[in-house]
């Protein structure tokens, strides 16, 4: 079953070839500017399984906390972040879940950067958690 998503404008348009279910809460210091909150939800694809079927994404270029390269797609009209690309996941990008705002089978599964996060953010102690990425 494919799933559609789409950012704030719908500009950019995504189908992914399943439905995503695990999510992924990273609170490291770039992904609360770039959301403007505690965290980035997240979930990772294979580039085969999603795509980008309508608009063209710009991209930002820096290097992550962990020392990684990245790259965060957005879309350029309403600022809508849909995806990242780092080298330390070749072949996968990172795409932002609330491009499937739609969808209620989705449930986070893990919390990375947790040492980053804001005093401030409710992390559920009953998921794991790593201070800095997954081991």
């Amino acid at each position: 079953m494919t799933i559609s998503g789409k950012c704030l404008c719908g500009s950019i348009e995504v189908v992914l070839d399943e439905a995503p279910d695990q999510i992924i809460a990273c609170y490291c210091k770039s992904c609360q500017r770039a959301t403007g909150g505690a965290a980035s939800y997240n979930f990772i694809k294979s580039d085969e399984s999603a795509k980008v079927v309508k608009g063209k994404t710009k991209a930002f270029h820096e290097t992550a906390d962990s020392g990684n390269s990245l790259q965060r797609h957005f879309c350029g009209d309403c600022g809508s972040p849909i995806y990242s690309v780092t080298t330390s996941y070749p072949g996968l990008k990172i795409w932002k879940a609330g491009l499937f705002a739609d969808h209620d089978g989705m449930e986070i599964v893990t919390n990375i950067w947790c040492d980053s996060a804001p005093t401030w953010a409710l992390i559920d102690k009953s998921i794991p958690s790593h201070a800095k990425a997954r081991q």
